[in-house]
């Protein structure tokens, strides 16, 4: 994406991204369950902040701003749920730990997004988008790769700032910056 499209864009979201062998079992699981359902694939990831409007590069400067001193954060699943929202269909709770919680208000002043804030946060990490039937959701949290994966711990290395407007396969990430150890 160019800058140019960048700055045109007004749909957000700040996304906390697992890295290293985490993150690849989460994309591999990702685009396996979204081949079986015929859901869309997606980057793993816990949203943050959704719902943030305006200019993409000035976010991103924003969010440039506040800097790669935090170190990783620790996202610790606590088992499978699923919901009826499209894009909470079946996913992996997420712990709200202090520090996870206190990165979301760092970023949520950062950005300048108290609105944002505002919003009831449930951390998640979602496996499945779509409209599925109340009963393909509960068999897909059962299944014994989500299980695999529904105790761990992962260390959160980036925060992404992803344009969302429209469908999913357009979604772009349009900067990031690491997480490390201060």
């Amino acid at each position: 994406m160019s800058v140019m499209e960048q700055e045109h864009e007004s749909a957000f979201a700040l996304w906390l991204v697992p890295g290293g062998e985490p993150r690849a079992r989460l994309r591999a699981l990702i685009e396996a369950l979204a081949r079986e359902t015929g859901g869309p694939a997606f980057a793993p990831h816990l949203t943050l902040l959704g719902g943030l409007r305006g200019d993409g590069g000035a976010l991103a400067a924003k969010l440039r701003r506040l800097g790669g001193a935090r170190g990783p954060v620790a996202l610790a699943a606590r088992g499978p749920a699923t919901g009826s929202a499209y894009h909470r269909c079946v996913f992996l709770d997420v712990a709200p730990a202090a520090p996870l919680l206190a990165l979301r208000r760092a970023a949520g002043a950062a950005l300048g997004a108290p609105e944002a804030l505002a919003r009831p946060f449930r951390p998640h990490v979602s496996l499945v988008y779509g409209d599925l039937p109340a009963d393909r959701r509960a068999a897909l949290a059962a299944d014994p790769r989500v299980l695999a994966l529904a105790r761990e711990t992962w260390s959160a290395e980036r925060l992404e700032l992803w344009a969302v407007g429209g469908e999913t396969d357009r979604w772009r990430c349009v900067d990031g910056i690491a997480l490390k150890a201060p």
